[in-house]
């Protein structure tokens, strides 16, 4: 066998260790929103655009603090092209979720629902297109199995027809013009977070997830009140504050909590796990609201709803199981190198163990027989 001039291994193996890492440190950020998003449901009489804003006010306190704690800048490097796409994360992030809001207005929200997580191929489209990762096999069948899920889920109208009888009028007062216009406004929207998601993957290491959590809450501050006048009329998005009650007072510091944490495990996951798989593990957002709705807000079960929950999350533990055994296969051909052999990386990852350990690595029970490379 000849020595090839590849990519070290050691930096492969540490890559499939981290991927591993991101994918649960993004499904925290999932249960972090889910988590906001029954607090907000809880908050029904509270404009969604004054949630947004004391949620932002809330974040942008944590981030100070926590920002002072570190010595570090709230405003990032001293580096224009990583402050460019800090604004530009912030800026689509924000837009996002006005377009969100727009959908859950005029849209039934199942169907808004559904809208939202066609996220991970745009995401990955312009991954492709601006950051160079390729649209592996894996994450193309992910993207069909997990949207296939939400929409099991979310019951989507065009999909499942209307849930109410027959026998009832429902008359919403939106025209069909508005509703095709909202249709278009929340796939914009998905779309934007597939480009924020992709900024952040731009940023990479290079600035603190905790700064990004910053310049959202103060990106969102401007933007949450035009969405306001545009869409309800007033710039006022403080709320009725001389009636707010403590109870009121807490549950927005909880929805900010919340949104922090969500935000900075999103964007930690981001950093070091590729954009195609890391929307798509966003996708177990849909899985924590649908028990928190069976748990707390006492919905009623559906065999549809678990047939979608069981897809997602046995799609995300099949992407778990195959990065540990990549990683693995990689340790072996990193432990050959430092012993200084020479050795060919494909030829060793597809030798049996028994083979491995004559060339210095230590025995090992393979959890896996791999009769050839499997790209991810």
């Amino acid at each position: 066998m000849t020595s090839s001039p590849k990519m070290a291994a050691g930096d492969d193996a540490s890559t499939s260790q981290h991927s591993v890492k991101g994918i649960l440190l993004i499904m925290l950020g999932s249960f972090s929103f889910s988590v906001m998003f029954l607090l907000v449901k809880v908050m029904k009489s509270m404009n969604t655009f004054t949630l947004v804003f004391w949620r932002s006010c809330v974040q942008i306190a944590i981030s100070l603090v926590d920002l002072q704690k570190k010595k570090t800048s709230p405003l990032g490097p001293d580096d224009g092209r990583v402050r460019f796409y800090l604004i530009l994360r912030a800026v689509f992030g924000a837009a996002a979720v006005m377009a969100w809001f727009f959908g859950i207005q005029l849209l039934p929200l199942p169907d808004a629902v559904t809208i939202q997580f066609t996220t991970p191929p745009f995401a990955a489209a312009f991954a492709v297109c601006m950051v160079g990762e390729r649209w592996k096999p894996l994450d193309m069948i992910g993207a069909a199995v997990c949207l296939t899920g939400v929409a099991l889920i979310a019951h989507p109208t065009w999909l499942f027809g209307s849930m109410v009888n027959d026998d009832e009028v429902i008359d919403d007062g939106i025209s069909s013009v508005m509703k095709a216009a909202a249709v278009m406004v929340t796939t914009a929207g998905a779309a934007m977070a597939g480009m924020a998601y992709v900024c952040v993957r731009k940023i990479g290491d290079q600035a603190d997830a905790v700064v990004m959590v910053f310049y959202y809450g103060v990106l969102s501050l401007p933007l949450t009140s035009i969405g306001s006048k545009l869409l309800l009329g007033t710039w006022n998005v403080l709320g009725d504050i001389e009636h707010f009650t403590i109870k009121d007072y807490l549950l927005l510091l909880l929805v900010g909590f919340a949104g922090y944490g969500g935000q900075w495990f999103t964007n930690l996951g981001l950093q070091i796990e590729t954009a195609a798989t890391a929307t798509l593990a966003t996708s177990t957002q849909i899985v924590w609201t649908f028990v928190f709705e069976i748990l707390f807000l006492h919905e009623s079960l559906n065999i549809w709803s678990l047939a979608g929950t069981a897809l997602i999350l046995g799609y995300m533990m099949v992407v778990g199981i195959i990065k540990v055994i990549e990683s693995r296969k990689h340790a072996d051909v990193d432990t050959v190198k430092e012993e200084g052999m020479e050795v060919d990386e494909e030829d060793l990852l597809l030798m049996p163990s028994k083979q491995k350990n004559g060339y210095g690595s230590t025995p090992t029970q393979p959890i896996l027989q791999w009769q050839g490379s499997l790209s991810l």
